[in-house]
């Protein structure tokens, strides 16, 4: 059975997976669980049944799958973060891009002066300062040839495990504001939550006119017409001899047409007396409704109702930055939402033009730019800074190029789309996947776990996530006023937590933490690598 799992690595690895999704299904009460601390708890069980049957993980084995998934789960979180980072920077400015940087790099000196402090109280020796310090921060990049890896694997698990219970349960307390509390302050909730939850009800009537030879519409074009009503009145379709016509705005209007209109009661009146003779003849004025999701790209959308309502377009709802709300007149919709209509396919399209464009909800993802951009981060992510042998790494690099392509795809969406179950199965399997590797990697015996020194390495590990954690928070949220959802999701980016920022995206079903992890976690992974490194040096 040993040597089974042992020789496959990739069954070892998916039924990690596969018991972690289950086991994250539970309910712990106080104590967080989701399917990344289910798979974690997995991993460490299979991990330790392997070593006390004498077997052992190549570390290469699974070296690969590990680098290709996380780069996936960390492209997939730039992409969807992204535009939001983007729309937040535009609103806050970049001082709130710069105040994330200055927690990163306040963390990352309060991690070397904590480190060292412990090393030299422990006496501990460079090998398991690496370790503990490298497990503690999730950076594996502070490791060495010399790390003690048992102190890596015991810090590692206690930081997953630390830094999910410590933004879910312990930030909220020191910052006295919820999760939930903090998502609909960075959304704006206040204005979202006294809408109805009514759809909208448009004054607009359908109707179909035949043309008299005498009509004031003979001759015109659809523009020409659709102008006197200052667009008020749109033309959805004409029939001629009986077989509808290509409509386009330079079509011209004959006598003995059939015409379908769409507009306010109001104007349905006066269109009423310009020699037209009304048919109720249910071909022309029975036509199916479609719904579609319209992305608000337009900087000035405030005026998105009438734009509605004058085409008789029915307004479902509005997704801001992930979280959807019923939609009324109280709303006013901005750059970067999400709305959902329901209409004639013309009178959407028309809608479009003006304030942005239809989602692509389909199920076909652009598979060759997500590749190609996982495959460029590789060699970008092994550029080193002159004069050190410093990189951003992979999954960074991989990171920066979502954000970037998400950026893009928001602007002009004709290259890079990932579906909605494409990005959940990357950003949730792929990560589960890179922690079921790493745990799986690295020996763990039960008689090299429960030792009397690593009672010491337990102590040093806690203190360097607590310590950390607790003063930068104190620190983002009084000194740098911070807002809240922004401080947990740069905490997490601090300590390069990816599964603490995935259970605060679970427990409240919001990407909003994003916007604050993604400058933070860029800045400490540069920083932490170079805190190993100071740190080695000093002792």
């Amino acid at each position: 059975m040993v040597n089974f799992l042992v020789d496959n690595p990739l069954f070892t690895v998916l039924l990690c997976l596969g018991a972690g999704y289950l086991f994250g299904k539970i309910n712990l009460g106080f104590f967080p669980n989701n399917a990344t601390l289910g798979t974690l708890y997995a991993a460490i069980l299979v991990n330790i049944f392997i070593s006390s049957n004498g077997g052992s993980f190549d570390a290469a084995q699974t070296k690969v799958m590990k680098t290709f998934f996380f780069a996936m789960f960390t492209f997939v979180l730039g992409y969807e973060a992204g535009p939001v980072f983007k729309d937040s920077v535009r609103k806050s400015g970049i001082k709130s891009c710069l105040k994330l940087v200055a927690l990163s790099l306040f963390y990352c000196a309060t991690v070397l002066g904590c480190g060292f402090l412990i090393s030299r109280g422990f006496k501990f020796a460079s090998g398991r300062v690496s370790g503990f310090l490298a497990g503690s921060q999730t950076q594996s990049t502070i490791l060495n040839g010399e790390s003690d890896v048992v102190a890596y694997a015991i810090t590692y698990i206690l930081a997953t495990l630390g830094m999910i219970i410590f933004v879910q349960k312990i930030a909220p307390i020191i910052v006295n504001k919820s999760l939930i509390s903090s998502v609909k302050e960075k959304i704006g909730g206040g204005d979202l939550e006294s809408i109805g939850s009514a759809a909208l009800i448009l004054p607009v009537q359908i109707r179909a006119y035949s043309v008299n030879e005498d009509s004031q519409c003979c001759g015109k074009t659809v523009d020409e017409l659709e102008d006197e009503f200052h667009g008020h009145l749109q033309v959805e379709s004409i029939y001629r001899n009986g077989v509808e016509i290509e409509l386009h705005q330079t079509q011209t209007i004959c006598a003995e047409d059939i015409i379908v209109v769409i507009g306010e009661i109001k104007d349905i009146a006066i269109f009423d007396d310009r020699g037209l003779t009304e048919t109720t003849d249910e071909k022309y004025i029975s036509f199916e409704m479609v719904k579609q999701e319209i992305v608000v790209s337009e900087k000035k959308a405030n005026d998105i109702l009438s734009a509605f309502s004058d085409r008789g377009v029915l307004v479902n709802n509005v997704v801001r930055k992930g979280v959807e709300y019923p939609f009324s007149d109280g709303i006013k919709v901005e750059r970067g939402d999400i709305v959902s209509v329901t209409g004639r396919t013309q009178a959407i399209k028309d809608c479009v033009k003006e304030i942005g464009y239809i989602k692509n909800d389909g199920e076909i993802s652009d598979v060759p730019f997500l590749l190609l951009s996982i495959a460029l981060s590789i060699p970008l992510g092994l550029i080193q800074f002159p004069g050190t042998s410093l990189s951003l790494g992979t999954s960074c690099v991989a990171l920066i190029l979502g954000m970037f392509v998400g950026c893009e795809y928001e602007s002009l969406p004709k290259f890079g789309y990932i579906s909605d179950g494409a990005r959940w199965l990357l950003r949730s399997v792929g990560l589960n996947l890179f922690i079921a590797s790493t745990a799986l990697e690295r020996s763990l015996l039960p008689s090299e776990i429960f030792t009397f020194q690593n009672i010491y390495v337990v102590i040093a590990g806690l203190i360097s996530i607590l310590i950390p954690a607790i003063i930068a928070i104190l620190f983002g949220r009084f000194v740098l006023r911070i807002a809240a959802a922004d401080l947990y999701g740069g905490l997490c980016g601090c300590a390069t937590s990816t599964p603490a920022l995935n259970s605060l995206s679970e427990s409240t079903g919001s990407t909003i933490f994003t916007v604050g992890y993604a400058p933070a976690y860029v800045t400490s992974n540069i920083c932490l690598t170079i805190v190993g490194s100071i740190l080695m040096g000093l002792l």
